[in-house]
């Protein structure tokens, strides 16, 4: 197995195990675990994305204000003529 088999199963493992853990904190009444996890793992996962998204913003603003004007094109002059 090469280096890049090995990081797929990685992240394929731990997705697996973060989906399982979701689906158990989204449905607490199945294991009788507490009501608040529920709404953790509705709210959480809600602020983790519109916090992303705010970031994406905030570089692309930054990039656009950090990233000096391109310089002006000097127009094509004319081929000559011969008359």
């Amino acid at each position: 197995m090469n280096r890049d088999q090995l990081y797929g199963g990685t992240i394929f493992a731990i997705s697996l195990i973060v989906a399982l853990g979701y689906l158990v904190a989204f449905f607490p009444q199945v294991l009788s675990l507490p009501g608040w996890l529920h709404e953790w793992a509705v709210g959480l996962p809600v602020l983790l994305f519109v916090l992303a998204v705010l970031v994406i913003a905030m570089w692309i603003g930054w990039t656009m204000m950090t990233t000096p004007p391109p310089a002006p094109l000097e127009p094509e002059t004319p081929p000559e003529t011969k008359t």
